[in-house]
């Protein structure tokens, strides 16, 4: 992976997090939001966003997959370069899936549709991915949007574990523009 990445996605940007960060991604866990729908996101506090955010920088050295490690980038304003959300890759059993989130505050103005889509159009490229899930609780119909929304295609809704717990869950799946 680049040592300088900036990955532009219309008014926002993706870049590497960096520690610095660890102060903002805390606050950020600690939404409502994130409580309710990512809660293994959740810190206790910036001690525990600070060791996370080494495990995900350490995984930016070269060589390292999404298929076994994930591959988490902030998402900022291109206009103001402030950190608003994070979206990455990470390893499910032998495929990659796609998570996202952004601040409550910028909530609701396409921004997790522009992130999740440039995201997903560097990976496959950049890691030579077939596709990539975007698995969501039914229930989360915001999210079910966003991925929808940033060409995702549905590919069946199941009972599955989603943070340790059983629920109703929706399968999409996202592929290069030539295979679309």
């Amino acid at each position: 992976m680049q040592t300088e990445l900036k990955i532009p996605a219309q008014a926002l940007f993706l870049r590497k997090l960096v520690t610095e960060d660890a102060d903002k991604v805390f606050k950020m866990s600690i939404e409502n939001s994130m409580r309710t729908w990512i809660p293994d996101q959740v810190y206790r506090d910036v001690a525990h966003a600070q060791e996370v955010l080494a495990f995900l920088i350490y995984q930016y050295q070269e060589g390292v997959s999404p298929a076994t490690a994930p591959v988490v980038l902030g998402v900022c304003l291109a206009e103001t370069g402030e950190l608003i959300g994070h979206v990455g890759i990470s390893p499910i059993e032998d495929e990659v899936e796609v998570g996202y989130a952004i601040e409550e505050k910028h909530q609701g103005k396409g921004y997790a549709t522009m992130a999740l889509r440039a995201m997903c159009d560097w990976a496959l490229t950049e890691f030579a991915l077939p596709h990539i899930l975007g698995i969501v609780a039914t229930e989360n119909h915001a999210s079910c949007r966003v991925l929808e929304k940033a060409g995702f295609r549905l590919l069946c809704e199941e009972i599955g574990k989603m943070h340790g717990k059983d629920c109703l869950r929706r399968k999409y799946e996202f592929h290069s523009a030539a295979q679309r």
